[in-house]
């Protein structure tokens, strides 16, 4: 069954907050997500030079039309600004007891106020007796207690104070603490068994972001509609936001914003690399007389994912591909991390050319060998000139080896080598993807076969 989402909140022109970021969140938590506009504000990473107030009729005309239509399992609401906004809001909102999850939006990330402070009593009164959750961070836990808050201690008090405005569960966020500087706390209260709890993070050594606070309280909102209790949904959607933290992208000259898509950027490249590489490997044991390409040491076929930095990046064969008389066998697995000589390879051509995602090694042979010269650009790197405290180091000399090639002609396709004392001459062939490597190994056989 598919889950609806509706947010309420502003849009964010340079779309790192707002329900440009609650749409973000949403999708990659697979939750469907409506969208009921309260302001537009012209903001960059830098500043908000202006916000418009939606006319109250038209709002209200945005909201009763998408409830009409579209049951929302859950709600989640950020910026309201005003009076006539809260008062429409919980008109429509009180008699559907559909959960909550109230990001208390006061001030934008640069600054600007967002919600009036004539407003702030209303929005108290009526808007926080709504929700399910409200999520404020430390400065806007202290505008709503009218209080400083200095310790721990204040923390749990003043949630309890914020519940006893009429929500059923606060999450203080600490991010903002600046006596936190190690750990940052956040603190869950639940109203109904009075269950405290404390989740301590590490404090990341990252500038001010951009839109976490919509990003936390929509993946909270997220888990809460998937069926997770407040505890959980809690702990989940502080997982989801690490990781948005971890990758945040510097869009403009101002502050960074946070990456709600990072892991379904990954799980989609992965999966496609994935898929991709296990294909290719199903071809080669299907190609005929591949098994003359087949070194002594097997062979290795990967794919990486873009830019990548390590082993875990790329895809390989667990067990190489091997020989039985004619026919290739493979154990059929593909795994990320699965390859050390062939994916370091990979990484280190890269660097020189990012259209090579893709290889595999395979025999040199003086009738190979000429082949792919006279077919493909190649390259040549010498093992007996490689420095010798290098050459026991794991995977140390095919990434030198092929970075010496690489520089001799950042073009090439195929780099060999004619080994060294106790090592097999080789081939790499460099591709773009899996399918490009399998041409050029049909080419290879081809022509081995006229000779």
């Amino acid at each position: 069954m598919l889950i609806k989402a509706l947010t309420i909140a502003g849009s964010d022109s340079s779309g790192g907050a707002g329900i440009q970021a609650d749409i973000k969140t949403f999708s990659a938590l697979g939750i469907y997500a409506t969208t009921v506009i309260t302001v537009l504000t012209a903001q960059n990473t830098k500043t908000v030079s202006d916000v418009f107030v939606i006319p109250p009729e038209f709002f209200k005309n945005q909201l009763l039309t998408t409830l009409e239509d579209i049951k929302p399992d859950i709600i989640k609401i950020g910026v309201l600004y005003d009076d006539s906004i809260i008062g429409i809001v919980y008109d429509i909102l009180n008699p559907l007891k559909i959960p909550i999850v109230l990001d208390p939006v006061l001030i934008s990330g640069t600054g600007i106020k967002l919600l009036r402070d004539s407003s702030i009593d209303v929005f108290k009164k009526k808007i926080i007796p709504l929700s399910f959750v409200i999520t404020p961070n430390l400065a806007e836990a202290e505008t709503l207690i009218g209080d400083k808050i200095s310790s721990e201690k204040e923390i749990i008090e003043a949630a309890y104070k914020i519940l006893n405005l009429g929500s059923n569960n606060v999450i203080i966020k600490g991010g903002h603490d600046p006596n936190q500087n190690q750990k940052v706390l956040d603190i869950l209260i639940e109203k109904e068994n009075n269950n405290i709890t404390k989740l301590y993070n590490d404090r990341l050594k990252i500038a001010e972001t951009h839109g976490t606070g919509c990003n936390f309280s929509s993946s909270l909102a997220s888990f809460l509609a998937k069926g997770y209790g407040i505890k959980e949904s809690f702990f989940l959607a502080n997982d989801y936001v690490k990781e948005g933290l971890m990758n945040v992208i510097k869009i403009g000259d101002g502050i960074g914003v946070t990456n709600p898509l990072v892991n379904l950027y990954a799980n989609s490249a992965m999966y496609k690399v994935f898929t991709s590489l296990y294909k290719g490997v199903k071809v080669l044991e299907e190609l005929k007389d591949f098994y003359l390409l087949i070194p002594e040491t097997k062979t290795n076929f990967v794919y990486s994912l873009e830019n990548p930095k390590n082993m875990m990046d790329v895809a390989g064969v667990v067990g190489r591909i091997t020989t039985i008389g004619t026919k290739v066998r493979s154990p059929n697995i593909v795994e990320f991390g699965a390859s050390s000589h062939v994916s370091n390879a990979v990484i280190s051509a890269y660097q020189y050319n990012h259209l090579i995602r893709s290889a595999i090694n395979i025999r040199n042979s003086k009738k190979i060998l000429g082949i792919c010269k006279a077919n493909f650009v190649c390259s040549e790197y010498s093992r007996s000139e490689e420095k010798p405290e290098n050459k026991d180091r794991e995977g140390f000399t095919i990434s030198w080896g092929v970075k010496n090639a690489m520089e001799k002609s950042s073009k090439a396709e195929v780099v060999f080598h004619h080994g060294d004392h106790g090592k097999e001459p080789m081939i790499i062939i460099f591709g773009k993807n899996p399918f490009e490597i399998i041409d050029k190994v049909k080419i290879i056989i081809s022509k081995l076969n006229c000779n």
